[in-house]
């Protein structure tokens, strides 16, 4: 008996669980090394319920503008009071500490 050719049909995926709004809004948290710092790091989509918001980018000095993706880091000596809103290639390039 010869072999089929015929694709084999894939298993079923499961449905992915719905996503809360703040998963949309953040990405997964990672931790990251500056010059002997541990910053917390985040991804962000830019979305925000207030029209008027953004942020100023410490490493360019510059505004983000709403719905414009950046990262988010922060030190565990700061908290979470502490974040800083960074274009990603200013994070990139940031080698400093945040003030």
């Amino acid at each position: 008996m010869g072999r089929s050719n015929r694709p084999r049909r894939a298993p079923k995926r499961e449905q992915p669980e719905e996503t809360s709004q703040k998963q949309v809004l953040f990405g997964a948290k990672r931790l990251e090394m500056k010059r002997g710092v541990e910053y917390t790091v985040q991804t962000h989509s830019g979305a925000s319920d207030d029209p008027a918001k953004t942020w100023t980018c410490p490493g360019c000095h510059i505004l983000i503008q709403r719905g414009t993706p950046h990262v988010v880091a922060w030190s565990e000596d700061r908290g979470s009071d502490g974040r800083r809103h960074f274009h990603s290639v200013c994070w990139q390039k940031f080698q400093g500490t945040l003030l």
